[in-house]
């Protein structure tokens, strides 16, 4: 983005706060001590008695859609913004103002069509529009029902403008304000950066459709829409009108004969599928992107923004989600600390206590009586309190928990989200106790343990080259290297050799307890060969010590 478009967009920016009142916003914060005497007027305190909340909306409206999906994130953290702004910002959500789009022409100059050549009808007013695009009817030449998702016009270089500010903007607070530096704001604005992008392309969202499509082909609980790849670029997305209705309407649920607490189960399961087994969630899910279809089919819509979990992600989260439902709060800590991007946690015990608070607010309270701003309160202190900075798809997926547990809330007032998380732990437990699965862990961390053993002799060399060369503050002369790395190479040997028979000796162990075929003395062959290796491994321990000596 070049500078004059940048003062432009600035410009824009100050002229829009100050239409709105913006020096009410230094007024209210927290640095009001720090304002200058002249903000202190009799005009801000005339903007303070007026309506705050909702010329804020409009400010955001009107600065345009990176603002407006701020203001929607905003929307849905009970635990920072006052629940009267909440109900304000929702309105982002439902009421942003069309754009008027020629939508046959759009079509035609995308993809270079004669419209009528394949669509029987298009509707000129978008029955839906959000901040990034809007949605009309239509219908193909074959009689299909369809949707088209239109990106506003040049949303791209607005919202990449927005951005380039935004970041300039947390630049210049972390560099003034230490505080702001351990509140990790430059990873906040990376994370939103990155979300509010692939929200921009369409092809994106096509590409989750296809992929949410694979991980559910065998599923007869879950429908998901069609797309039509001839009409779907990186501006213009079609797929399949769903007919069907909200998974909240219970009144639409008993006239189809679909029990509420059977939708809750079901979805519930669905959404521990998509984070535990497939690594790949919808970050969105509140009602009105959930349909049921008459057969009772559930119908996720809006694929923009998912969440993406790595296979070490998904590992760590399968931890915590096995130690939640155990109550185990020391292993939780582990977890968390394996998860977390930066933390200074000083006090495991004192976080295991606030943990098992936690605990015994969910045991003991039904969705009925539970709110879940206090949950989300609670957790959110002991990450600020311990300075943990956790990884984006967490926070998704807390929100995301938080929506499925709210449209619990409207269907099954028993619904207790620990208790029913309980199963799915034990089966997790269960298959990590797989000798498969043991086999497949015990090679990785042996991969990962040479990988160690490969990069030292390397990384000691460049380590000896740099005190060498007076780079390090501590300089000092290092003779005889050979023989140092000999000493590097014969600890790490005794150090990989150890890991090996413990490896073995506990997956042999946990063998010898199953009916796993081919059994030798009603203990299976698996189970013996670790014995055997355990021993051959230990034995080499003793011979490198005794050579030594």
């Amino acid at each position: 983005m070049d500078s004059l478009k940048k003062i432009k967009r600035f410009s824009k920016i100050v002229s829009v706060l100050s239409k709105y009142g913006f020096e009410e916003i230094i007024s209210r914060s927290n640095f009001e001590a720090l304002t200058p005497d002249f903000l202190n007027t009799g005009h801000t305190q005339e903007i303070f008695n007026q309506n705050f909340n909702q010329r804020f909306r409009l400010a955001l409206e009107e600065l345009g859609p990176a603002y407006i999906k701020f203001g929607q994130l905003l929307s849905n953290r009970k635990d920072l913004v006052p629940e009267d702004l909440i109900l304000e910002l929702k309105k982002l959500q439902d009421n942003v103002p069309p754009e008027p789009i020629d939508i046959e022409n759009r079509l035609a100059e995308e993809f270079g069509i004669v419209v009528r050549d394949h669509f029987l009808e298009i509707e000129k007013v978008p029955f839906a529009a959000a901040s990034i695009s809007q949605v009309y009817r239509a219908t193909l030449i074959t009689g299909d029902k369809v949707i088209l998702k239109v990106k506003r016009s040049n949303i791209q270089q607005i919202i990449e403008s927005d951005l380039a500010l935004i970041r300039d903007l947390v630049f210049f607070l972390e560099r003034k304000y230490d505080r702001l530096q351990k509140l990790f704001i430059s990873e906040i604005e990376k994370s939103f950066e990155n979300s509010i992008l692939k929200e921009l392309s369409l092809i994106n969202e096509f590409q989750n459709i296809e992929r949410f499509r694979r991980n559910f082909e065998k599923s007869k609980d879950v429908y998901v829409p069609k797309t039509y790849e001839d009409y779907c670029n990186n501006n213009i997305l079609c797929m399949e009108y769903i007919e069907g209705f909200k998974i909240t309407d219970v009144e639409a649920l008993r006239k189809n004969k679909i029990e509420p607490k059977k939708v809750v189960e079901k979805g519930f399961d669905i959404y521990l599928k998509q984070l535990l087994e497939d690594g790949f969630f919808h970050a969105d899910p509140h009602p009105g992107n959930i349909f049921i279809r008459e057969n009772g089919e559930i119908v996720f819509i809006d694929f923009g923004s998912m969440g993406v979990l790595t296979v070490g992600e998904r590992e760590i989260l399968e931890e915590v989600v096995i130690n939640f439902g155990l109550k185990n709060t020391k292993r939780i800590v582990r977890s968390l600390k394996k998860m977390a991007i930066k933390h200074y946690i000083e006090d495991d015990k004192q976080l295991e206590r606030e943990i098992s608070d936690i605990f015994d607010y969910l045991e003991y309270n039904t969705v009925d009586t539970i709110e879940v701003q206090v949950i989300i309160k609670k957790f959110n202190n002991i990450l600020n309190s311990n300075h943990i900075l956790l990884p984006e798809y967490v926070y998704i997926l807390l929100r995301g928990i938080a929506l499925i547990e709210g449209i619990g809330q409207q269907l099954d007032a028993d619904l207790n989200v620990q208790k029913s998380m309980r199963p799915y732990a034990a089966k997790l437990a269960k298959e990590k106790l797989y000798p498969q699965n043991i086999a497949k862990k015990a090679i990785s961390n042996l991969s990962d343990i040479k990988d160690l053993f490969d990069d030292i002799p390397e990384d000691t060399l460049k380590l000896i080259e740099k005190i060498n060369n007076d780079q390090l503050a501590l300089n000092f002369k290092i003779a005889e290297i050979k023989l140092i790395l000999s000493i590097f190479k014969s600890s790490i040997n005794k150090l990989v050799l150890a890991i090996l028979t413990l490896t073995f000796g506990i997956g042999a162990s946990m063998l010898a307890n199953t009916k796993v075929r081919p059994l030798i003395l009603d203990m299976p062959l698996l189970a013996w060969m670790g014995y055997a290796m355990s021993v051959i491994t230990a034995a080499s321990i003793l011979y490198y010590v005794f050579k030594k000596k």
